[in-house]
């Protein structure tokens, strides 16, 4: 069993709060989730987790103009610099309060942060670590917080956004700093209109404001045509002449032009999120009823206007194209990409509303379903890391959800509270058939045999395990024996066995399919919270409350070993605690526990941040995961953070002011004194960081845990591996023809592809005989297969050794098709143009196939015409012989008749004459 598993991906979340992003190419989004930050590909339809995390939940992202440079920041104000290509971390920055915007300016030289009143002005970080990351330049300081920031097309300007309604223009520190007033409202974001930065827009609750940069010259061209239509001007050369402390003279101002107000604006309608993008000239608005609407800009022309969520748009972007519309809803925690244009999805991703219970690998490893508090149960590619099936038919919470162990059924099993039991045809995707009981009751989980034709489930509150039978769909029994709730059960793989874990501290084995009794009972000290059997069914483990893992061998039930787990275990300390963790006894069990595919080690994790891994047969510790370091959620530290604990308790634990930012007032105005109170199911209190469900793969490459946080996945690296071509042999033309001499096919072939010069790889190629290429597909790295692919797919269009060459493709597919199928995105390029090739190849080789069966066809058909042509003049001419002989030899008969008749003629003649 390999133990490098590390942190692959998060799924079940796609956004939590914050800002997204596109990247400059315009075909990836960025989003924040909790305290890490995932990446989805829109191209390849791929979402990675960055492997890297902040110390709260993020609230503020920013990229530089090229994509190198990310920078996020905290709830804290912990800023990380992140190079985004190598997703390293490269320096880090503490804020005393979390920016509220961040932006690069064009050219990628300066970076503006926002910090309450003060703006901070940095040197873009070069892509290196080093101790201090962020060089400041110059800090400005307002009068009220700084809500939104715009740079100028050239890097010259940055307007500036205040809270209390304040537009500043800054221009350089010897400048003059232009100021307007919006009267009456805050500022939600600012803009330049254009690439001259000729035009200002501020965006306010109830509409756009836009200011016009006039010269002196074109304001004396309006004088005179107002002058030529006979209109009074009044000029007042002090405002047209602003002359500095310096005596500078400036050559124009800003003229407010006008306000337009959103047509849906109203007490229910607020808006929400704001963005422009310059080239195409957009505005996008997003509103507090999940609407958004596309304006054409100057003109504020109404392009588009959509209702595309059932909660408020959180936060908006626009790529590079203009074309693409990414929207984030927090209290969804739902992440959209709309083309407006063609008015299709690009992205429809959402995670579960609520906490997610269980999580289940499928019997191939290539999906995992999940099911939640929110009575959905999701299926999600491990490959891609997108959801793309939701069934919504429970009515209440999912407890349990389980796979078929027949692949060729395609079916998955879910257990909810509200008293049924489920199966999803995972082909037409729909819910084919129901199983309920007799009584309601709430099922806690489910078991589903190895033929897959039996399942059964565990009651929360009548105590009794069901049985029904999927084929039919009727309850063919009811099980009862256990005094406390079913907690667990678990079908035996070999004999006809089920085993259910109770409270009432025993664990029974039910021998369901002959006599239906108990046919083994394992009593405990104290509660029994989860059981499990190994693949082989030789080892059965139970986790108990008082924190030990006991182990059993099937074939006497005699116990074999006893893990203590407990200080393993252990999590951290509450804001609520009065006690230090390592005195709490709480918490200190294994809840979820599952075996590994060979047997030999099992995984187990409860109500902390902590998953272990123990060795069965040594009974010790393999490996501990900390899933979790975000200290925004609760038992993460070890102790409690005595700098928040005040006179009257930790602040966590206090009623917070809203931030009055993010909702426009509205939140403050629900409680006001006389008011309503809002919703009061909205969460107040921090979560805790527990482990809820494990899940292994059946190949035992990966495993998921479903968390507070998500689904999280653990793989091992695929590129940690030994290559001796590495340090035995130097890699060079000389040594790679020396090895192809000592047919060593294999390493030679390894060695091209690692040099990289297509005549040397041609060379060892096409030097490997045929008879060979079997053994060498079977032992080929997988390591270097997306190279190989890749010069098969471009010798295969240049060189035409047909049947040399598709012995390589069909025994390559053979021997790694699985692998190339879960990797396939990685090295689409390279299939496709090889599929390309072949088909091409193949429909030219079909092509002259074909007219060779055809020319074939009419030369026969020709050759058939005369062969028959030729039997006939033959048979004629064999007619016309015969009649020539026939009437040659009628006429030498009459000839012959005539001369015997002149002989006997003559005869007589002479007869007379001597007569």
């Amino acid at each position: 069993m390999k133990f490098g598993y590390k942190f692959s991906n998060l799924l079940g979340t796609v956004y939590n709060k914050g800002n997204i992003l596109f990247t400059p190419d315009g075909n990836t989004v960025i989003s924040p989730v909790g305290n890490r930050l995932t990446v989805f590909d829109l191209v390849n339809h791929t979402s990675v987790t960055l492997p890297i995390q902040s110390k709260y939940n993020i609230r503020r992202l920013a990229l530089s103009p090229n994509g190198q440079i990310l920078i996020t920041s905290d709830e804290s104000g912990h800023t990380l610099i992140i190079n985004l290509t190598r997703q390293v971390v490269l320096g880090e920055y503490k804020f005393f309060k979390t920016p509220k915007s961040i932006v690069f300016s064009p050219n990628g030289a300066i970076i503006a942060i926002a910090v309450l009143e003060k703006v901070f002005l940095f040197k873009t970080p070069i892509i290196q670590k080093q101790p201090n990351p962020l060089v400041r330049l110059s800090v400005f300081t307002h009068k009220s917080s700084v809500i939104s920031m715009c740079w100028s097309a050239d890097s010259l300007k940055l307007m500036i956004g205040c809270k209390n309604g304040t537009l500043l223009i800054r221009q350089g520190k010897s400048e003059r700093v232009s100021y307007f007033q919006v009267k009456g409202s805050g500022i939600i974001n600012c803009f330049f209109g254009n690439e001259e930065s000729t035009i200002a827009y501020a965006i306010t609750p109830t509409g756009l404001v836009s200011w016009d940069y006039k010269t002196n010259e074109e304001m004396e061209e309006e004088k005179q045509e107002r002058i030529e239509n006979g209109e009074e001007i009044v000029v007042d050369q002090e405002k047209l002449e602003v002359i500095t402390e310096n005596q500078k003279l400036y050559k124009g101002r800003w003229i407010f032009k006008g306000f337009k107000k959103f047509e849906n604006y109203g007490v229910k309608c607020k808006v929400k999120t704001v963005c422009f993008h310059l080239k195409s000239k957009l505005l996008l608005v997003g509103f507090s009823t999940g609407q958004f609407i596309l304006y054409e800009m100057p003109g504020f022309n109404q392009l588009y206007k959509l209702n595309i969520s059932s909660h408020g748009i959180s936060t908006s972007a626009i790529n590079n194209t203009g074309e693409w519309l990414a929207f984030g809803c927090s209290e969804l925690g739902q992440l959209l990409v709309w083309e407006w244009r063609s008015e299709t999805y690009i992205l429809k991703q959402q995670g579960h509303s609520y906490n997610m219970n269980t999580v289940a690998y499928s019997p191939d490893g290539q999906t995992i379903a999940t099911g939640g508090e929110d009575g959905k149960v999701k299926i999600w590619n491990t490959t891609s890391g997108y959801c793309y099936i939701t069934f919504t038919e429970h009515e209440g919470p999912v407890t349990a959800v389980k796979y078929s162990p027949v692949t060729s059924q395609n079916v998955v099993f879910s257990a909810g509270v509200d008293g049924t039991i489920r199966a999803f045809d995972l082909v037409r995707y729909r819910n084919f058939r129901t199983f309920v009981s007799p009584n309601k009751t709430q099922f806690s989980c489910l078991a589903v045999d190895p033929s897959g034709e039996i399942i059964a489930a565990g009651s929360l509150d009548s105590f009794e395990i069901y049985v029904w039978s999927v084929r039919t769909g009727r309850l063919t029994d009811i099980l009862s024996g256990h005094q406390s709730p079913v907690c667990e059960l678990a079908f035996d793989p070999i004999n006809p066995f089920l085993a259910s874990a109770s409270w009432d501290k025993s664990c029974k084995i039910w021998n369901i399919f002959e006599d239906r009794e108990i046919r083994e009972s394992i009593q405990h000290t104290s509660d029994v919270l989860t059981c499990a059997y190994s693949q082989d069914g030789k080892k059965f483990i139970v986790s108990c409350l008082d924190g030990t893992i006991q182990i059993y061998e099937t074939s006497t039930w005699g116990q074999i070993g006893l893990i203590d787990g407990k200080n393993d275990i252990m999590g951290g300390r509450g804001y609520k605690d009065e006690i230090l963790a390592k005195n709490n006894s709480a918490g200190r069990a294994f809840t979820k526990i599952a075996f590994t595919p060979n047997g030999e080690c099992i995984i187990a994790g409860g109500n902390s941040k902590y998953i272990c891994i123990y060795h069965i047969d040594q009974q010790v510790l393999i490996k501990k995961y900390s899933t979790s370091s975000n200290l925004s959620l609760d038992g993460i530290t070890l102790d409690i953070n005595w700098k928040r604990v005040g006179e009257f308790g930790h602040l966590d634990a206090m009623e917070k002011d809203f931030d009055s930012d993010d909702d426009l007032h509205q939140q403050n105005k629900e409680y006001l004194t006389g008011t309503s109170k809002g919703d009061l199911s909205k969460r107040t209190t921090k979560k805790k960081q527990k482990t809820t469900s494990i899940s292994v793969s059946p190949t035992g490459r990966a495993w998921a845990v479903s968390t507070t946080e998500g689904l999280l996945i653990y793989s091992l690296d695929d590129f940690l591996f030994f290559d001796p071509t590495d340090l035995s042999i130097d890699i060079n033309p000389e040594t790679i023809l020396l090895e192809l001499n000592s047919k060593n096919y294999l390493k030679s072939l390894i060695m091209s592809i690692k040099l990289n010069e297509k005549p040397i790889i041609e060379k060892v190629f096409e030097s490997i005989p045929f008879n060979e290429i079997q053994l060498v597909c079977q032992e080929f790295p997988i390591y270097y297969l997306k190279n190989f692919i890749q010069f098969l797919s471009g010798y295969f269009e240049k060189n035409h050794h047909l049947e040399f060459q598709m012995k390589w493709v069909k025994l390559i597919s053979i021997y790694h098709g699985k692998y190339i199928k879960t990797n396939s995105l990685s090295m689409i390029t390279s299939l496709r143009n090889l599929q390309k090739t072949i088909t091409q190849t193949y429909n030219d080789i079909s092509k002259v196939c074909d007219d060779n069966i055809f020319s074939m066809e009419y030369f026969k058909t020709v050759l058939l015409k005369e062969l028959k042509s030729e039997e006939e003049t033959n048979k004629l001419s064999k007619k016309s012989q015969k009649y020539k002989k026939y009437l040659e030899s009628k006429k030498n008969k009459e000839e012959n008749q005539f001369s015997d008749d002149e002989e006997t003629v003559y005869q007589n003649n002479k007869k007379n004459k001597n007569k």
